[in-house]
């Protein structure tokens, strides 16, 4: 029987997540099909539960805007779900609903990737939603130092830090356009539509990194924004994309595929699309 997988998003065409996939299956000859859902907002639970009824369905990736409500449908959660308080990844085993969160584990492995030191730094993180608030427990468990949070709106951005406080003893807060900081993450989708958040040359230009957790096959809106005021060194979201991709093909079948011939793969994709 062919195993099924499928990401929930809104919008979700420029998912690169059904060639990942396919990517990771064919190192280990394994018969996969992944595709996407497009189903609107009201209807992702019950669009889930049908899934999860489907013959040789294992699990499903969740992007914006469903991470929050993919949280609340699961029935049980791993530590890094319990600890952000948002889910990515789902899967069925006996009748029960996983939740899992890989987003921080595969922005890590990226950062890591590019020879950043994560050790000690003083992050900026923008944007309040889902992808942002997955992220935050697994810069604290790689040594970052302080993380502070910029959001439109500034409530949202404080409700998220009393409720990531309530488990933890992370040192967050809000943004402080007094600082300066290592590293700036742009973790809304602002690029996706060639925007850029409303941030300060000077903030900009103080970071030794910026990322943007989008990913375009040019330079995003954010990473030219930070290459003009200066930014010695930026890096787009595939690397993060494709780390996470990793971690729910693990959880959902236990094996590891190799990540860099498949980041090196949607690259000369990309330059050739």
């Amino acid at each position: 029987m062919k195993n099924l997988c499928r990401v929930f998003g809104n919008p979700i065409s420029q998912s690169k997540s059904p060639l990942i996939h396919s990517l990771f299956a064919k190192q280990f000859d394994l018969d996969l099909r992944y595709d996407k859902c497009t189903d609107g907002l009201e209807s992702f639970e019950d669009a889930v539960a049908a899934f999860f009824t489907k013959a040789g369905a294992i699990g499903a990736n969740v992007t914006l805007p469903f991470k929050q409500r993919a949280y609340d449908y699961a029935d049980e959660l791993s530590p890094h779900a319990l600890r952000s308080g948002a889910v990515n990844t789902l899967y069925k085993r006996k009748g029960i609903v996983y939740g899992d969160n890989t987003d921080g584990r595969g922005l890590v492995w990226d950062l890591k990737r590019h020879n950043i030191d994560i050790n000690g730094l003083h992050v900026l993180l923008i944007g309040a939603g889902g992808a942002a608030q997955g992220c935050i427990p697994a810069l604290f468990d790689a040594g970052i130092e302080k993380l502070d949070i910029s959001n439109r709106t500034v409530e949202k951005a404080q409700q998220m830090i009393d409720q990531l406080k309530t488990n933890s003893d992370w040192n967050l807060s809000l943004f402080n356009e007094t600082q300066k900081y290592d590293l700036i993450i742009n973790a809304t989708s602002l690029s996706l539509s060639r925007k850029v958040p409303e941030i300060k040359d000077e903030i900009l230009s103080s970071a030794k990194v910026c990322y943007d957790m989008v990913y375009l096959d040019e330079p995003t809106a954010f990473m030219q924004y930070a290459n003009r005021v200066g930014v010695e060194k930026t890096i787009d979201g595939i690397g993060m994309l494709v780390g996470q991709a990793a971690e729910s093909f693990r959880v959902w079948f236990d094996l590891s595929p190799d990540l860099n011939t498949v980041v090196q793969a949607l690259k000369t994709k990309g330059n050739h699309s």
